[in-house]
């Protein structure tokens, strides 16, 4: 018969011979440890998507301050469609006009002599007095008429109707690839040219495409 203070010892040496689990340790949550910050993501949407960064105000939206796309709460996947970006507003004044009439836009003919006979030869030989102002594409019309004309030392390559004046209207439409790329060139001393130029460009920025024009020399 075993005695009871020696059945108690058997019992727990038994009980300290069994393994002693380790103790448990914090998992670790790379997501949590490397979390991002708003400026890594170029939108909301993908801020939201994401879902690696904080959270304040606790709505289930994330990073509020960034530009659209945007997502509501959930969509991280499969959520909703992001919101697009809103339409400009067009300008309700716009800073240009475009009256009825025929503008005249005039010039010195003792500043710019070379102009206005170029201007005068233009007409005799056909091209067109009334011009309509015509902004888009004129660097391409310009750029395809002088490729094949040489060019001079000292001089610029004079045109008329001027690239801003041609691919609308009757006689102005000549040439295709771009529209109305055809014109009457001459060359012009480059001071006086580059001066007309810039005159020119001034006296019609307040008129919006469309309005019809017209040379006048005093």
């Amino acid at each position: 018969m075993v005695k009871p203070r020696f059945a108690v010892l058997v019992a727990a040496g038994a009980l300290a011979a069994l393994p002693v689990p380790a103790a448990a340790q914090p998992a670790t949550n790379p997501a949590a440890v490397a979390a991002a910050t708003c400026s890594d993501h170029p939108n909301q949407a993908a801020a939201q998507r994401a879902a690696d960064t904080r959270d304040p105000d606790g709505d289930g939206l994330f990073c509020e301050s960034l530009p659209c796309p945007c997502l509501g709460p959930g969509g991280g996947s499969g959520g909703q469609p992001p919101t697009p970006a809103p339409a400009p507003v067009e300008p309700t004044n716009p800073s240009c006009s475009k009256p009825l009439g025929v503008q005249r836009i005039a010039f010195s003919a003792i500043r710019y002599p070379n102009i206005r006979a170029h201007f005068r030869a233009a007409l005799a030989r056909g091209w067109p007095r009334t011009l309509v102002l015509n902004r888009p594409g004129a660097d391409a019309r310009r750029d395809r008429l002088l490729r094949g004309v040489a060019t001079r030392p000292g001089f610029d390559r004079d045109e008329y109707p001027p690239a801003v004046g041609r691919g609308r209207g009757k006689g102005l439409a000549g040439g295709s690839q771009p529209r109305g790329w055809k014109a009457d060139v001459r060359h012009v001393e480059s001071s006086e040219n580059r001066s007309h130029g810039s005159s020119l460009g001034g006296k019609l920025r307040r008129f919006c495409n469309g309005t019809r024009f017209r040379y006048s020399f005093f």
